[in-house]
C-alpha cells in the first residue's frame, strides 16, 4: 500500500509540472493575402496575442497601413512575396488599408477578441478525432510513472 501511495504522489508531482506548460496558450497566427487591389480575407477575427502576417502575392506594390497609426508596412514591391507581421495584444477592431489602392477599396479590418480561436483561416481542418497536443506530455507522464514504479520495486527487493 505504501508503494502505491508513493507512486501516486510521484505521478501527481510529474503531472503538476507538465500540465501548466501544456495548457499555456501559445501565440496564434493568421494570414492575409495582399492580392492585386484587395486583401483576402479582408476582415478577420482573432484572439488577443495573435500575430497577423500579410503576404504580398500580387503584381502591384501594396502596403498594410492602420488608420490609427499602429502599423505601416511601407511599400512592398509587386511580385516580391514579401511579408509584414503585427501582433495584436489588445481587444478591439482595427481598420487598415493599402495606401496606393485605398480608393479602389483595398481595405480591411482585424477584430481582436479577448480569447478563443481565430476565425480567419484555421491552420488544420477539424477531423473529430482525438487531439494530439497532449501526446508528448502523456508519454512523459507514463514514463515517469514507470520509472517511479521501477525505483520503488527495487527498493522493496
Amino acid at each position: 500500500m505504501r508503494r502505491l501511495a508513493c507512486l501516486v504522489a510521484l505521478s501527481l508531482m510529474a503531472l503538476s509540472l507538465i500540465v501548466p506548460s501544456a495548457g499555456a496558450q501559445q501565440g496564434q497566427t493568421a494570414t492575409v493575402m495582399m492580392q492585386d487591389n484587395y486583401f483576402s480575407p479582408a476582415n478577420i477575427t482573432v484572439p488577443a496575442g495573435t500575430t497577423v502576417t500579410w503576404v504580398h502575392s500580387g503584381n502591384n506594390p501594396h502596403t498594410t497601413t492602420s488608420y490609427d497609426g499602429l502599423w505601416d508596412s511601407g511599400i512592398l514591391p509587386g511580385g516580391s512575396g514579401q511579408t509584414f507581421s503585427f501582433t495584436f495584444n489588445t481587444p478591439g477592431t482595427y481598420a487598415y488599408f493599402c495606401r496606393p489602392h485605398e480608393a479602389q477599396g483595398m481595405v480591411g479590418t482585424v477584430t481582436v477578441t479577448a480569447g478563443g480561436a481565430a476565425t480567419a483561416q484555421p491552420s488544420m481542418p477539424t477531423t473529430g478525432g482525438p487531439s494530439l497536443v497532449f501526446l508528448p506530455d502523456a508519454a512523459l507522464l507514463l514514463g515517469s510513472g514507470i520509472l517511479g514504479w521501477t525505483v520503488l520495486r527495487r527498493r522493496s527487493s
